[in-house]
């Protein structure tokens, strides 16, 4: 685990009572186990709320700001996925926090077709203003994060699952492809339907050895495997004039929205062009990136 050093006093968790994230689905009651919601309804609204309250004087005694003075800003950050950098980031609530208004009622209202495998909500509290007495240490600016806490909530408890399957080559295809040992089923023109439902990857049965280092052969293996199905339709991907898909009116779960965070995790911060570029240009270094992704994190079905 990697420590940041802030260059400034922060809080420490005495100065910060966080209540816990409690939710309903549809207006009823619904019980988050063990970082879970069992049997979510992509098509029902979920409303979180939770508590957070701030012992003033204990905060201004640690980060050396008079209380009186000291005002914080609590906000939350949404977003969905099952990457490390979750998708669809943005804040969702806010409230203003000082010496006489020290706790704040945060409630946020999440559309289930907005949620996809998992639902990542971060609490900050930053600073807002730091009055004229502060120490040297002190944080200074507006904005400076003093305190944070996140949660995953997975709503799928069986995570990202890949859509793969047997068959007998020998049968489904031609004479000069049975000896394959793996076949992927999908269409780049597609890119707007559910992933799970319109893609598959097929296992040839005819090769038991490949079938069971796959089953057997543990997460490289498997990862392996994923990627380079992973690198095919990202290739397939970014030579269409209709991706990414537009925001708008891209669902999470489409084949496109996982494709797209497939290309973010593996190339941050570059553009649909530039990954194409990079691949028609450095092809190597292309699959260098593709392999970065999953880690584990993808499981067969």
């Amino acid at each position: 685990m990697v420590e940041i050093a802030f260059p400034y006093l922060r809080l420490d968790g005495d100065a910060v009572a966080a209540g816990p994230w409690l939710a309903t689905l549809d207006g009823e009651p619904c019980v988050i186990d063990n970082h879970q919601i069992e049997h979510f309804d992509y098509s029902a609204s979920l409303r979180m709320e939770r508590d957070v309250s701030v012992d003033f004087a204990r905060a201004a005694d640690e980060i050396g700001i008079a209380a009186d003075s000291l005002q914080l800003l609590c906000i939350v950050t949404q977003g969905t996925g099952n990457q490390r950098i979750p998708r669809g980031q943005q804040i969702v609530a806010r409230q203003l926090l000082d010496a006489e208004h020290p706790s704040a009622n945060l409630e946020i209202a999440v559309h289930g077709h907005d949620v996809s495998r998992s639902l990542h909500l971060a609490t900050e509290l930053v600073l807002f203003s730091a009055g004229s007495t502060i120490g040297r240490l002190s944080p200074k600016h507006r904005g400076a994060r003093l305190w944070k806490d996140s949660i995953r909530i997975s709503v799928d408890p069986g995570g990202m699952r890949f859509p793969m399957e047997t068959v007998s080559f020998a049968e489904a295809f031609s004479e000069g492809h049975r000896d394959a040992l793996w076949f992927l089923d999908w269409s780049p023109q597609h890119l707007d339907q559910e992933f799970t439902s319109s893609v598959r990857l097929y296992l040839n049965e005819d090769r038991p050895e490949f079938v069971e280092a796959v089953q057997n052969g543990g997460d490289i293996v498997l990862r392996m495997l994923i990627c380079s199905v992973a690198g095919q339709m990202i290739r397939s991907a970014i030579t269409l004039d209709h991706f990414p898909p537009d925001p708008a009116i891209g669902t999470p779960g489409s084949t496109g929205s996982v494709v797209e965070a497939w290309i973010k995790q593996a190339f941050p911060g570059q553009s649909v062009g530039s990954v194409r570029t990079l691949a028609e240009n450095d092809p190597a270094r292309f699959d260098l990136s593709i392999g970065s992704l999953f880690k584990g994190e993808l499981d067969a079905e």
